[in-house]
């Protein structure tokens, strides 16, 4: 690899390109159209067992007629097996979605019709005696027309490798202790990777009623813990989310019931008691004694001087929880912006370019800032102090990386 190739691969890893358990995936221009590939690792590819799996892994993928299946073709030379081309079509990683818009996660049904999907897939792949193994979002394809999950590989067809460890590097939570281990991976073992995918999928928001226990149990260390099959876990779901809806039901009952009652009470005449008595000297009522609100008062009800102790700790843990997912979403953004600021083509520009673009970007970055802070309710001050402090932060580490790759410019000789 010459000076310029290498530098052609770094900033692909650094904007283009997603590592996968097996190697990297971005788009390649061959016959000049890009296609999707895989670049395998060459440490896996060095292993005859791997070889040989990804060969049965390619063999019985073409025959399993699923949509959401990705089908792929093992590229080899006089060198060995170097990568996988996979078929056209318009997706990405799941990672790759999840990064670019976290909303999804908040659409209609859209984490159920996922889950749903991903253990009919494995169901019908354990009905073949494959299993999966792996569901990290970096191993996952989404489908950018409607969002849906796709699945590549498949973890069985590589369990005779000695060290499992390897095939997963980096991604060993994501995978059932047994399967790194001497144990003797199972239906059980693609439970476990489901419950972890779960728990991916609500990495930014909070996990449903109906997943938080059975996830759980999923995820336990000791198979024998686990649930059986995938289609136990399922009903355990469903069984969740039919309690939580006969909760809801029942609660509403009871409020509607409570209500009638009240409104009876209200309709019911009376009896009044009148007592004459000698009138008093009229004095100015004291607001807070007439049980005045302070919205009547002219105090601002989220004043924390008003609030009780149970209130406060509840706006101190909202004010974190909205802190915290602005600084996640603006360090996406400052990320994306600064790496252009920083790509080797931009700083290679002329002067007047380089400034006008950085410009450009930075103001961009700002407007994100401000759609960030608007979306979430944080206070404009609030959100400028944690923007500049990541900012700064991304930054330093940008101008690190320039060092690091040469691509500071020099002082001019003096004569």
């Amino acid at each position: 690899m010459n000076y310029e190739e290498m530098l052609n691969a770094r900033e692909g890893v650094a904007t283009h390109r997603e590592e996968l358990p097996i190697g990297t995936f971005y788009k390649k221009l061959i016959d000049k159209k890009y296609r999707n590939v895989v670049e395998l690792r060459q440490e896996l590819t060095d292993s005859i067992v791997f070889c040989e799996g990804i060969k049965a892994d390619e063999k019985m993928t073409d025959g399993f007629k699923h949509p959401n299946q990705l089908h792929f073709k093992v590229k080899e030379d006089c060198g060995g097996i170097y990568e996988i081309e996979l078929e056209s079509g318009n997706y990405q990683t799941l990672s790759q979605l999840l990064a670019q818009n976290p909303a999804v996660i908040a659409g209609k049904d859209y984490i159920n019709k996922v889950v749903t999907l991903m253990a009919s897939m494995l169901k019908q792949l354990h009905e073949q005696g494959v299993y999966q193994y792996c569901l990290a979002p970096q191993m996952v394809f989404a489908r950018k027309s409607d969002n849906m999950p796709m699945l590549l590989c498949h973890g069985s067809f590589y369990k005779g490798m000695a060290n499992q460890g390897l095939l997963y590097k980096g991604f060993e939570d994501t995978v059932a202790p047994e399967v790194l281990g001497d144990g003797d991976p199972d239906e059980r073992s693609d439970v476990f990777a489901l419950g972890k995918f779960i728990e991916c999928l609500h990495a930014d928001s909070n996990m449903g009623f109906e997943y938080k226990q059975v996830v759980a149990t999923a995820t336990a260390a000791d198979p024998a813990h686990r649930y059986a099959t995938i289609d136990l876990m399922l009903d355990a779901i469903s069984q969740k989310r039919n309690m939580r809806r006969s909760l809801l039901s029942l609660g509403a009952a009871i409020a509607i019931g409570v209500l009638c009652v009240v409104l009876y009470m209200d309709l019911m005449p009376q009896p009044v008691d009148v007592e004459f008595v000698k009138p008093v000297e009229e004095r100015r009522a004291d607001p807070y004694e007439a049980g005045m609100t302070p919205a009547e008062l002219g105090i601002d009800d989220n004043d924390s001087t008003y609030m009780s102790e149970d209130d406060k700790a509840w706006q101190e843990e909202l004010e974190a929880e909205i802190e915290r997912i602005f600084r996640r979403q603006f360090a996406r953004a400052a990320e994306s912006t600064l790496s252009k600021m920083y790509s080797k083509e931009h700083m290679n520009s002329s002067e007047q370019n380089f400034i006008q673009g950085n410009n450009t970007l930075f103001e961009e970055l700002l407007r994100k800032r401000d759609e960030l802070a608007m979306q979430s309710g944080l206070t404009t001050e609030k959100a400028n102090n944690i923007a500049s402090e990541i900012i700064e932060t991304i930054r330093a580490s940008k101008q690190k990386q320039l060092k690091s790759f040469g691509y500071q410019k020099q002082e001019k000789a003096k004569n």
